[in-house]
């Protein structure tokens, strides 16, 4: 996706292309894979805190990125897919992350899981897996 894309996404999500949204969706492109809060952090340099929070908020509620993973009080952020939006993350894959390069992927899913509890209705399901990646195999 080029600059000139993620301007498009921003402005069908009602969003204004400013340069630390162009920035953060730039990185998170290149990275090719989920990017942890700190990893983010870093790439950014120099923002503060507050606003970058704000940034991947705002991203979040727009259906443009999303929570990929939550590990040891560190958060993972990846892409959003086509599917998404505003009022709904639709997300059919499951998020893997690789014990040796610590790595976190998106990774599509051949069946639709569907699960069922007794007594209640699900809303949402996220499932995060570990193991070693192919990359590392």
């Amino acid at each position: 996706m080029k600059s000139n894309d993620i301007k498009k996404l921003l402005k069908k999500r009602n969003l204004k292309a400013t340069y630390n949204r162009l920035n953060l969706l730039s990185k998170m492109l290149n990275n090719g894979s989920a990017m942890s809060y700190t990893n983010i952090q870093r790439a950014m340099q120099p923002i503060d805190r507050v606003t970058l929070y704000r940034t991947l908020e705002k991203l979040k509620e727009k259906g443009i990125i999303h929570t990929a993973f939550q590990d040891k009080k560190e958060s993972y952020y990846a892409m959003c897919e086509n599917t998404c939006d505003e009022n709904l993350h639709h997300h059919e894959h499951v998020h893997f992350k690789c014990n040796q390069c610590d790595r976190i992927s998106c990774e599509q899913l051949k069946q639709v899981i569907k699960l069922s509890i007794p007594g209640f209705t699900i809303a949402k399901t996220a499932i995060n897996l570990e193991g070693i990646c192919k990359n590392c195999l």
